[in-house]
């Protein structure tokens, strides 16, 4: 999944109105937010998978740098004037990792942080209907 897909995703999972007056609505608003919980732990499974696999892909580019100087191509006269070099083609394999995964880490602490916040707002919820239902 792109990186926009998982910030739309998010979006529409972030707003919801927490106001309860009623029981019902207040079992209306945990069914939802379990729903949202759901999807959320859904798409950090998906995020994970992404962030995974960008690490795969990653590695066999290094590998290929790598087996390319290796084997045969020389770091001599030509491939200075081109101004390639394996270590500057590492690094800048690197850097490019480093900002694509930014991104799918930033999205990866948002679901955690929505979960926690959906986890917080369940308590008062919950609380609300035992004390209307059981006057505790």
């Amino acid at each position: 999944m792109r990186i926009k897909d998982y910030h739309i995703a998010i979006d529409e999972i972030s707003t919801i109105d927490l106001e309860a007056d009623s029981i019902a609505d207040s079992r209306r608003i945990l069914a939802e937010l379990n729903e949202r919980e759901m999807i959320l732990k859904e798409l950090k499974k998906s995020i994970r998978k992404d962030i995974k696999n960008m690490e795969i892909d990653f590695l066999e580019r290094k590998r290929k740098i790598n087996r390319d100087y290796s084997g045969g191509r020389s770091p001599g006269i030509v491939s200075k004037v081109r101004g390639k070099s394996k270590v500057k083609e590492l690094k800048k394999l690197e850097k490019q990792r480093n900002e694509a995964l930014e991104s799918y880490y930033d999205v990866k602490y948002i679901i955690d942080d929505l979960l926690i916040q959906i986890d917080d707002a369940k308590e008062p919820l919950n609380s609300y209907i035992k004390k209307k239902l059981f006057g505790v």
